[in-house]
């Protein structure tokens, strides 16, 4: 028997959705400050008891924009997550997609998502909501990263996300070409991911080089351009 849904709960859950869209719409434009019942209410074309009846406080309205904002970015992602676990395309390739995936989002939403994170470092009460959101990005990135052979996988997903992050928040508050954005997003996440594949020895290697005194790096880098044109 197929499952379906009467006219009355199709309505109910337009409404509820048309609220969430409207929570959204108001985070990018004024924060969390703007979100309240009659301004949500308004925004979606619904009656103004519509908020309490499907939400009990105004933080669990922006909590649920949150969520469904994450959950729809984690479903579109998830199908790069797949490509990379199949092993039918280079790390380099799942890269360039997930670059892509991201510099096409909605800038609105993006907005309204580091509003909440925002939120979050002054009111603590919005910070499990923002912790859950990481984690799931997090765990997506610990997947994809997984199956491409990173050998610190964990390290690796917490460190894409916030240089993502990074770079989204970067790309909402300044002009500049998508191609520069892009370019800069694949060598970040390439030098990334490369310091995860490399073996113990071979890292250490480069930590020692890192510790060493400037001008001793500098020197050895010279010897061996000399050596090499010699």
């Amino acid at each position: 028997m197929e499952n379906s849904t009467s006219p009355v709960q199709d309505r109910s859950r337009a409404r509820r959705a048309a609220l969430v869209q409207a929570a959204v719409a108001l985070l990018a434009e004024g924060g969390v400050r703007a979100i309240t019942h009659r301004a949500v209410a308004s925004r979606a074309g619904v009656p103004l008891a519509s908020t309490t009846y499907y939400f009990e406080s105004i933080q669990q309205i922006t909590e649920e924009a949150l969520r469904v904002h994450v959950s729809a970015r984690i479903s579109e992602l998830q199908v790069l997550a797949v490509e990379a676990a199949s092993g039918s395309g280079s790390a380099d390739e799942v890269a360039e997609h997930f670059v892509e995936a991201l510099l096409a989002r909605d800038s609105a939403a993006t907005i309204a998502q580091f509003e909440v994170y925002l939120e979050a470092a002054r009111n603590p009460a919005f910070r499990q909501s923002v912790e859950e959101a990481l984690g799931a990005f997090e765990e997506l990135a610990f997947v994809t990263l997984s199956a491409l052979g990173a050998r610190r996988p964990a390290q690796a997903a917490a460190a894409f996300v916030a240089v993502i992050n990074g770079f989204a928040l970067n790309s909402l508050a300044r002009s500049r070409s998508a191609e520069d954005d892009r370019e800069a997003l694949l060598d970040t996440m390439r030098a990334i991911f490369i310091r995860h594949i490399m073996e113990d020895e071979e890292l250490a290697r480069w930590h020692n080089q890192l510790r060493a005194p400037i001008g001793d790096v500098s020197a050895t880098r010279l010897g061996k351009k000399g050596h090499l044109n010699a």
